[in-house]
């Protein structure tokens, strides 16, 4: 191997004075967010969409537990739905998000976000009291 050849390969293997190859412990860069630590981990598809619904009948809370098993992320607003079905309808999204790994959060008055496992959130809104 001619001169330029040997200088060169010395310069890539990283050898040291003695003709051992030295090597350089390298960090993994540690995530910054709960978002980048998901999209690490495999869990956060890139196409997640959020829906929003306003429930008129109880019968909708199919239709919500249906976006939420294709991780989708569904708002679901009750102020519409008829006072002897909103608790019926919110422990119905209980069960379905729990079936699920997922997480419901009220975000406002008759206001709730259900989300999959696959979708994660930040924060959250202290209760106010009156």
């Amino acid at each position: 191997m001619d001169k330029i050849g040997e200088k060169f390969k010395r310069f890539i293997s990283a050898e040291d004075e003695d003709g051992e190859e030295e090597f350089e412990e390298v960090e993994e860069a540690q995530p910054t967010s709960d978002y980048e630590e998901a999209n690490q981990k495999g869990i956060l598809k890139t196409d997640a969409k959020m829906i929003i619904f306003e429930p008129r009948s109880y019968d909708d809370a199919t239709s919500i537990a249906d976006y939420l098993k294709v991780n989708k992320a569904c708002v679901v607003n009750i102020h519409r739905l008829q006072n002897e079905y909103r608790q019926r309808l919110i422990d119905f999204l209980w069960g379905a998000v729990y079936a699920i790994d997922g997480k419901i959060q009220k975000v406002g008055t008759d206001v709730f976000l259900c989300t999959p496992k696959s979708v994660p959130v930040n924060g959250g809104l202290e209760e106010s009291v009156d």
